[in-house]
């Protein structure tokens, strides 16, 4: 039997294997009602979203704190819907709702627990250490990875190389030729990668046009996918 090309497969989790868009709206209108405020999905979890967005890439690239954001997203929400609540009390809250749930993607469970014997599995995430651990101890998919990575652990988020490293030396692998890295997220996850030296593959479930000059190694639409991509590297 042939050798494999890869022994090391870095996963990203939310958009990955995670549904986290179902984790956050469930958790957004649960926090919106617990404080007693008329809640329009249509409305309120668009702009969150939006205002969520911008502010992790601010996080990306060191300009606010992870800590420090779990709050002022909501001051920012609450500021454009002129809504008076403490955004660190919603704040809390809404973290506490969100890190009890853990759903998965179509096909996620079936995927890993097939390469669990074959591979070593890391988790890398960028997201918050309280409800990243939580999340991931309730899913019926963790026995599986040998490490979990969540960057407001180490103060370093995906795509600097920082993380990368980190994540090698805890498993112990010094190689980077056997590493491959998959996600949904082209500026975090695979230029991350490429920052880092390893292969890519770009889950891409929505077939998203690809205008911003990052190149991953492969391209997939659909997570089982990826059993191809390795069974064609043995």
């Amino acid at each position: 039997m042939s050798s494999k090309k890869y022994n090391v497969l870095l996963f990203d989790a939310d958009g990955t294997l995670f549904d986290f868009e179902q984790s956050e709206r469930l958790a957004l209108e649960n926090a919106f009602r617990s404080f007693n405020i008329d809640y329009d999905i249509k409305i309120h979890l668009p702009l969150y979203q939006d205002i969520n967005s911008k502010i992790w890439t601010e996080f990306e690239k060191h300009t606010i704190t992870a800590d420090a954001l779990k709050a002022e997203r909501f001051k920012r929400l609450f500021a454009r819907l002129e809504i008076d609540v403490d955004p660190i009390l919603f704040s809390d809250r809404y973290l506490n709702i969100l890190s009890q749930n853990a759903f998965l993607l179509d096909h996620a469970a079936d995927l890993v627990a097939k390469l669990f014997h074959d591979y070593k599995m890391i988790l890398i995430t960028n997201g918050l250490s309280s409800v990243q651990h939580t999340r991931f101890r309730r899913s019926s998919i963790f026995q599986y990875f040998d490490s979990v990575i969540v960057s407001e652990d180490i103060g370093i988020a995906k795509p600097h190389i920082g993380i990368f490293e980190h994540t090698m030396k805890k498993i112990g692998h010094d190689q980077k030729n056997d590493v491959l890295i998959i996600g949904d997220n082209l500026r975090s996850d695979i230029q991350g990668g490429i920052n880092f030296g390893i292969d890519t593959c770009w889950y891409n479930p929505e077939k998203k046009k690809n205008a911003n000059g990052i190149t991953p190694t492969y391209e997939i639409n659909h997570l089982l996918q990826l059993e191809n991509i390795l069974q064609l590297e043995n």
